[in-house]
């Protein structure tokens, strides 16, 4: 894995095959955690249900002048999103991505009423964008992660959604824990381990070792932007945008 830099008008990243299907595959779970149909299922349906581009629908004769579909009474008079009250998550993962805006519980619940919707919605876009990206892999030994300067910041968002519910599955709640799950991927496997207690250690190395990778991923993208934002503002007439060197 190389971390993200400016190339052109994109940030990129390298990663092997592996790491793409895990990050890829994570990110769609935190999606999923959020509400949304899993990444890969969504794409498939959508590709199945895409109207032909040859088959010029305004053209159907069986359609009426002023005859519309009736789409029923609008949605906030059904009582969604506003209207009705949003409970708060019982996965401690998603009360992560989804904190209390108060202490006091009734304007707790009321604030989550009126932008759980959107926050999710807005939350579920992001990851599917770094999805996207991940498995869309471009360069000349096909192992470029390339995301837009417009894409970067929800990219950003994402990963950092994406360690929150890596964060909470390890245990993670303060810093001393964040920089002592690192030392687990250099640390010898317990005398006696074997059996379950092995592989536990080994699936744990693996997600520890997921969280070190988002981690500098996060890092390196979050700094590169950093990078061209400073160099937009000392430029005189710049144009938007990394402006890094190809290779």
């Amino acid at each position: 894995m190389r971390g993200f830099v400016a190339r052109q008008q994109e940030y990129v990243a390298r990663l092997d095959a592996d790491e793409r299907a895990v990050l890829a595959g994570i990110a769609s779970e935190v999606g999923v955690l959020l509400g949304a149909t899993p990444f890969r299922r969504a794409a498939r349906v959508a590709q199945q249900t895409a109207p032909d581009p040859q088959v010029d629908e305004s053209d159907d004769e069986d359609d009426e002048p002023g005859d519309v579909l009736d789409d029923g009474p609008p949605l906030s008079a059904l009582g969604w999103p506003w209207q009705r009250p949003v409970e708060r998550p019982t996965d401690s993962a998603v009360r992560r991505l989804l904190p209390d805006a108060s202490e006091d519980p009734e304007q707790a619940a009321e604030f989550r009423r009126l932008t759980d919707a959107d926050l999710r919605e807005r939350k579920i876009a992001g990851l599917r964008t770094w999805w996207q990206a991940l498995r869309a892999p471009g360069g000349r030994h096909g192992d470029a992660v390339a995301v837009t300067a417009a894409e970067a910041p929800a990219v950003a968002a994402a990963m950092t959604d994406v360690r929150l519910v890596l964060a909470d599955r390890l245990g993670v709640r303060t810093d001393e824990d964040g920089e002592r799950i690192y030392q687990e991927l250099t640390e010898p496997v317990p005398p006696g381990s074997g059996g379950r207690d092995s592989e536990a250690i080994a699936v744990r190395r693996a997600f520890v070792g997921v969280y070190a990778m988002l981690s500098e991923l996060q890092e390196t993208l979050v700094g590169a932007m950093l990078e061209q934002s400073r160099a937009r503002r000392t430029s005189q007439g710049g144009a938007d945008g990394p402006r890094g060197t190809g290779g």
